[in-house]
């Protein structure tokens, strides 16, 4: 054994040093793959830094690529593209891409450069201009000054970077995996295009870099792996490398050289093995198994030949004695093997458990499906069960007879059992028969369920012969039929006929019923009273041993008064109930049945009653209906010209007719205007009442119901717009408007959670002093691809759809941050802010809240000037009056915008406390040419100062008109002679320099 350790010992060494000397190998390969892609990232950085030092690169604007970047492209296969790219990220020229607009702004080392001004590398991505998979390298590119002016990128593919791995000189069953700083596989060899850009840990153990570490792969091969970071330099979003060698043959060679000497070394201590184990066998070992085989011959009950076989003198006595032994244990076992035989016989051919229980309910044998299913008496049977058996056989004698029934559940199956105790004449013991009666349980209870469910169901039932002779049947067949049982016991079932039927619609049950057996159905059939019922039928037949006809049994259900349901729910849901005409599902039913059907040219005609909603809010709803049942009246009478009428809700009304030409359409659209034009009386008032309709023909307007509709209600909305009581053809210009109103509203809706919007701002000078003063804010919507939109395209939307609220709160909200900003420049200004009336008239806004927001910027309120319209002032309601006052309440000022176009009001401007008029700029526009605009501007400069408010002359252009202005009194101007809108940085310069 010592020998053995130190031999082992010896071994072991050889191997760990055969092993370290693979190990070491490996590590000079993984740096040498290292050494070989750092060369070639440096050379790329190299190239980069060296074109962005070029005059042609250094000071490109826009346009075609310096050609120097093609002859780089040309001498680095492997660039797939380079470009140059403004700071905002927008690519100003790609050697693959042209002119084409990119912008990569949101990529990761794009932000690199523009953070740290220095060379970066990208992770892996779709590049957009080679629509691959690249990694990116991108180095900033200064000006004389040194200031970061613009970023070269160069695109390189990870399929060839890939291949290039494939070309380097690695053992057989390498693998070499390059990955970026998010751990993105970049580069594998062996290549696999579907292992790029997916997360290097799920395909690589987890090892600290620099270190390698044997591990087994997933076909459980031992290999080396190493990860190695490529770039030691400061340079961003550094790349690493994963290297992974075949392991498997050092372990090999190490393995063969111990297998080789532990063999023999063993083969030699076999032989010696051999040799004991040989004496052992013929003198103990064979011996032993042949008395072996002789017990097991004996527990077989074979005969025993032991002392005939080849052993020992001392192990053929023994085996002599032991062959007398084992005859007379057969000779007894066989005999009782016979009556065992026959009571096992006896009990098998029982159906029945069985029990033999000592006096102390012990089980001393059993037999059996329910014996065998617990071991104690008490876990076989229900426990009232138990104590009933326990107080017989403590009582045990010959007349200890009992009969029990119990019940058990088993997967929620129900068993009935039936348990029989009889006594073991001259012994304390008893047998347990057990019988299973749940089937004839049953039986019995399914024939009085039967007989239940038969006299107490609510439908009727009726038993007849083959042929159809009443036989039986039960209570609720009376009910239902009112004729009695000994009325129509053997009659046949025609009794019940009701004519409604023809003698085709028989003979058919019939041929059903000698066929399948079976019939159902709707049938209608007579009372006893001549009353009509619809009953709904089911026939089945009973068929004998010979497969015949035997008996029927029908069950029918009285349906009638669910058929009258089922017709008056159809015509309420088809069907207007206060006109009585076809509501909008039986309308769309209509049309689509008749778009349906090829070549079929039809239109429908729209109306819409003008002011219908004064009529509800002054005579009441119950009068508005009676005037809705008067039109569909009269509009009734134009039936025989259409082909459907509906009302689809409300005040609106839909004719269909076929569509001929427009001038027959016109001509029934001037009818059903006809028809309303005469008055209607409603209890005491007489009303007028006219209809806006709008047309819509099929398949030129719409070829489906939704849109036909659709169609026909813009141009009815056209109709109100032109003036109402009248009617409008559909027009492509009318969908057109309608998809560009949606578009619009989306935009919106999008631009205002992307906070798309701007503040511009238009200085305000004072006339006298020539000084800014004041500044107009105006909101503007920066789109992705419209630029500037003007808020006269998007405000009355926002207006309409209630956007207005947030939109008025990010101009609010800029506002005062521009404020701030004034105020830490050490200048005073003063904003003017425009409010939709929408924000006064609404019930929740945000306006009594603004001062709160002034307190936070250390602003008053008296900083800001809020820019109404007169038609809020006209038109003001008590809440919009009650927020107002408030506003001038809290120190806001208030400037009537475009005074002078509306209905102005003098009592108004006194009762708002208005502080400024802004003169609208289609009256400044012809001051210097047009004597009543420079008289009306006068008129309405000096009414203002009398009022004690000051004037603000909006739309100024020219020397002329600004000298005229001034001359009248005017106290501010605004327009572009002074200046144009700027943002807010443009406004901020300004007043520095003002």
């Amino acid at each position: 054994m010592p020998g053995l350790l130190v031999i082992l010992a010896q071994l072991l060494d050889e191997r760990s040093e055969i092993l370290e000397q693979s190990e070491h190998h490996a590590l000079l390969l993984a740096q040498h793959i290292v050494a070989v892609q750092s060369t070639e990232i440096n050379n790329t950085k190299a190239l980069l830094l060296k074109l962005s030092q070029q005059v042609t690169v250094r000071d490109f604007t826009q346009g075609q690529c310096p050609p120097l970047l093609d002859h780089a492209q040309i001498l680095s296969n492997d660039i797939a593209n380079i470009g140059i790219v403004a700071l905002n990220g927008q690519v100003m020229c790609s050697l693959q891409t042209g002119t084409r607009s990119i912008n990569i702004n949101d990529r990761d080392y794009f932000q690199t450069v523009l953070s740290t001004n220095q060379f970066a590398i990208g992770h892996y991505q779709q590049d957009r201009s080679v629509h691959r998979a690249t990694v990116n390298f991108a180095m900033p590119i200064f000006n004389d000054a040194g200031v970061l002016k613009s970023v070269l990128v160069a695109v390189k593919p990870l399929d060839k970077w890939s291949q290039a791995l494939a070309k380097l000189p690695l053992p057989q069953n390498s693998q070499v995996m390059l990955s970026d700083a998010n751990h993105n596989i970049i580069a594998h060899s062996p290549f696999n295009q579907a292992l790029l850009g997916t997360h290097s840990d799920d395909y690589w153990p987890k090892i600290n870099p620099n270190q390698a570490q044997i591990l087994d792969d997933d076909n459980g091969h031992r290999r080396i792996y190493f990860t190695l970071p490529l770039t030691k330099d400061s340079t961003p979003n550094p790349l690493t490398v994963h290297v992974s060698l075949p392991f498997e043959q050092a372990i090999a060679q190490a393995n063969k050289e111990v297998a080789v000497i532990l063999l023999l070394f063993f083969l030699a201590i076999a032989v010696l093995m051999w040799q004991a184990h040989w004496n052992l066998q013929r003198v103990i070992l064979r011996p032993l198994q042949n008395l072996v085989d002789a017990i097991e011959e004996l527990s077989q009950g074979l005969p025993v030949r032991w002392s005939q076989k080849s052993q020992t003198p001392e192990f053929n006595a023994i085996a002599m004695r032991f062959e007398q032994m084992a005859n007379i244990r057969l000779n007894i076992e066989s005999a009782l093997s016979h009556k065992h035989a026959e009571l096992s016989a006896l009990l098998e051919s029982m159906p029945d458990s069985y029990l033999r229980l000592s006096k102390q309910g012990k089980v001393l044998m059993r037999h059996g499906t329910f014996a065998k299913q617990a071991q104690q008496l008490e876990d076989m049977f229900p426990e009232h069960i138990y104590k009933r058996l326990m107080s017989e056989l403590s009582k045990l004698n010959e007349h200890s007879h009992c009969q029990l029934e119990f019940s058990l559940h088993d997967n929620q199956n129900r068993h009935v059992y039936e348990c029989r105790l009889s006594p073991i004449t001259h012994y304390q013991q008893a047998i347990v028969v057990i019988r299973d009666i749940s089937q004839r349980k049953k039986q019995e209870e399914a024939i009085n369920l039967a007989a239940l469910v038969y006299n107490n169901s609510s439908e009727g039932m009726v038993i007849t012969d083959a042929n159809g002779h009443i036989l039986d049947t039960n209570p609720a067949f009376s009910q239902v039929t009112g004729f009695k049982r000994s009325e129509v016991i053997g009659k046949t079932t025609a009794i019940l006929a009701s004519g409604k039927h023809e003698q085709a619609f028989y003979e058919q049950m019939w041929q059903q019923l000698d066929k399948d057996g079976n019939w159902q159905g709707e049938i209608v059939n007579r009372r006893k009273n001549g009353e009509l019922y619809t009953e709904w039928l089911t026939i089945n037949s009973v068929y004998n041993a010979n497969n015949e006809p035997y008996r029927r049994v029908a069950i029918f259900t009285d349906i009638t008064e669910k058929k009258k349901q089922d017709e008056l729910i159809w015509r309420q849901a088809h069907y207007d109930q206060l006109t009585e005409l076809a509501n909008r599902t039986q309308l769309k039913r209509h049309l689509k049945s008749r778009l349906g059907q090829s070549k079929q040219a039809l239109a429908i005609l729209l109306l819409d009653l003008d002011h219908f909603k004064d009529i509800n809010d002054t005579l009441g709803h119950f009068y508005g209906d009676q005037l809705l049942m008067e039109v569909a009246n009269r509009l009734t009478q134009l039936s025989p010209l259409c082909s459907l009428l509906s009302r689809i809700g409300g005040d609106e009304f839909v004719l269909v007719t076929r569509y001929l030409d427009d001038e027959a359409l016109a001509e029934l659209a001037d009818k059903v205007l006809q028809q309303l034009q005469p008055n209607i009386n409603i209890g005491n008032e007489s009303c007028h009442i006219s209809a806006s309709i709008g047309i819509a023909r099929a398949p030129k307007d719409g070829n489906t119901s939704e849109h036909l509709l659709k169609a026909a209600d813009q141009a009815m909305y056209q109709a109100k717009q032109q003036g109402r009581s009248g009617y409008t053809f559909f027009s492509n210009d009318m969908r057109e408007q309608a998809e560009n109103r949606m578009k619009l509203l989306k935009d919106l809706r999008i631009a205002q959670q992307h906070q798309q919007f701007c503040l511009y701002y238009q200085p305000i000078v004072n006339l006298n002093t020539l000084n800014i003063e004041k500044a107009e804010a105006l909101i503007r919507w920066q789109h992705p691809q419209k630029g500037l939109v003007s808020p006269d395209v998007f405000i009355p939307l926002a207006e309409e759809t209630q956007l207005i609220h947030k939109i008025g709160e990010f101009i609010f909200a800029s506002a005062c941050q521009t404020l701030d900003k004034v105020r830490k420049n050490g200048e005073n200004l003063q904003l003017s802010i425009n409010v939709s009336p929408v924000q006064f008239t609404s019930k929740h806004c945000y306006l009594n809240q603004w001062h709160t927001h002034l307190e936070q910027h250390n602003l008053a309120p008296h900083d800001i000037v809020i820019e109404i319209t007169e038609g809020l002032m006209m038109n003001a309601q008590p809440r919009t009056q009650k927020r107002l006052n408030n506003l001038t309440a809290q120190g806001f000022s208030l400037a009537l915008d475009d005074f002078g176009t509306g209905y102005s009001s003098l009592a108004y401007l006194k009762q708002m406390d208005t502080d400024y008029i802004k003169i609208d700029k289609r009256f400044v526009d012809g001051i210097a040419d047009n004597k009543d605009d420079l008289a009306l501007c006068e008129a309405m400069i000096m009414m203002a100062h009398q009022l004690g408010l000051q004037v603000i002359a909006e739309g100024i252009e020219t020397q002329a008109q600004h000298q005229l202005l001034q001359q009248a009194g005017c106290d501010f101007g605004q327009g572009y002679y002074y200046a144009k809108p700027m943002p807010e940085e443009s406004l901020l310069a300004l007043l520095s320099n003002d």
